[in-house]
C-alpha cells in the first residue's frame, strides 16, 4: 500500500489513487447515507484491487508499480502469490465481520456474494487479456468482454456495495452498479490511450503493455481497420516472437495514421456519459450526482 518501505522504514512514496473505495463511499452518500456506512465495502474492494495487482505484476513480469518495486520482485513469485491470496481472504472477512457490528447476516452474505462475483469476473477478464496476447483477430466486442471483467467488474462492485450498505432499494443498487461498470470501461479505454501516447507531462509514452502484446482498444481498432502497408507494418511487429522497444514507434505511427487515438477517446467519452446517465436511475441526490459526475 506504500505505507512503508521494504524493511518497514516509513515511506513517503505515493500509492494508488484509491478510486474504488472513494466510489463506494460517494455512492452511499449519493443515495442518502453517511459515507462511513460504506467503509467495509470500500475496504473490501481496495483489498481485492491490490490482490489483483500483486498477481498481475507476477503474470506480466513487472518489476515496478507506482515507482516502487513490486511484491514479487522483492520477495519472489511464490510469496507474491501467497500475499495476494491472503489479501483476497482479508477482503471477504472485512465484509463477513460486519455481523459483529450489527449488520444482518443476510446483508453480509449478499455483500460477499457481490464481491466474489466481481472477483470471478475479474479473473475471467484477466484470462481473456492473457489469451489475447498471441492473437490478432480480436474484435471490439471481444475487447469489451475482457474489459467488463478485468476492470469494470470491481468498479461496479464498489458502487454497488456502497449503495447496498446505504440500504438503498434494489433498483438504486443496480443503477449504481451500472454506473461503476460503465465508468470502469471508460477508465480502461483512457488507460489504453495513456499507455500508448502518454499524458501532456509525459515526453516518452510508456507503452509497457504493448511489449507484452496486450490488445488495447487502439490496437484492436487498428488491426480491424488497417489495409495495405499499414496492415503489413502491424503484421511485421505482431508476428515477431518478442517485441522490441523500437517497435513501439512503428505501431504508434500506424495508429496515428488510422485515427485510433481519436476513435478511442470518443469511446471513452461515450462510456463516461452513459455512466453519468445511470445516476438518474439510482435516484441519487443532486449533490451525489455532482460528486460522482466530477469523479467520472
Amino acid at each position: 500500500f506504500g505505507w512503508t518501505e521494504v524493511y518497514d522504514s516509513p515511506s513517503n512514496a505515493g500509492s494508488g489513487k484509491g478510486l474504488r473505495p472513494a466510489l463506494a463511499i460517494l455512492s452511499a452518500e449519493a443515495v442518502g447515507a453517511a459515507g462511513a456506512t460504506a467503509v467495509p465495502g470500500a475496504v473490501a474492494t481496495e483489498l481485492v484491487h491490490n490482490f489483483s495487482l500483486i498477481h498481475n505484476d507476477i503474470q506480466d513480469g513487472s518489476p515496478e508499480r507506482y515507482h516502487r518495486p513490486t511484491v514479487w520482485w522483492v520477495w519472489g513469485p511464490a510469496q507474491g502469490i501467497n500475499a495476494g491470496d491472503g489479501m483476497h481472504a482479508l477482503a471477504r472477512l472485512s465484509l463477513l465481520r460486519q455481523t459483529e457490528n450489527g449488520m444482518p447476516s443476510e446483508k453480509a452474505l449478499r455483500a460477499v456474494a457481490i464481491l466474489d462475483t466481481a472477483c470471478l469476473r475479474l479473473c475471467e477478464g484477466q484470462y481473456l487479456d492473457l489469451t489475447y496476447q498471441e492473437r490478432v483477430d480480436i474484435s471490439q466486442d471481444a475487447y469489451f468482454q475482457m474489459v467488463e471483467g478485468k476492470t469494470a467488474a470491481l468498479m461496479g462492485c464498489a458502487t454497488e456495495l456502497g449503495a447496498l450498505m446505504a440500504a438503498a432499494d434494489d433498483k438504486a443498487v443496480q443503477a449504481m452498479s451500472l454506473f461503476g461498470r460503465k465508468l470502469g470501461m471508460a477508465c480502461q479505454v483512457q488507460d489504453d490511450i495513456l499507455d500508448l501516447w502518454g499524458s501532456e507531462n509525459t515526453k516518452v509514452p510508456p507503452a509497457g503493455s504493448l511489449l507484452n502484446k496486450r490488445k488495447s482498444l487502439p490496437i484492436v481498432y487498428a488491426l480491424q481497420n488497417a489495409t495495405g502497408a499499414e496492415k503489413h507494418a502491424l503484421g511485421d511487429v505482431y508476428f515477431k516472437r518478442v517485441m522490441d522497444p523500437e517497435d513501439i514507434e512503428k505501431i504508434i505511427g500506424v495508429l496515428d495514421s488510422l485515427g485510433a487515438r481519436e476513435f478511442s477517446q470518443e469511446m471513452a467519452d461515450t462510456l463516461c456519459q452513459e455512466a453519468i446517465q445511470a445516476l438518474d436511475e439510482a435516484g441519487a441526490s443532486a449533490q451525489g450526482i455532482d460528486d460522482l459526475s466530477s469523479v467520472a
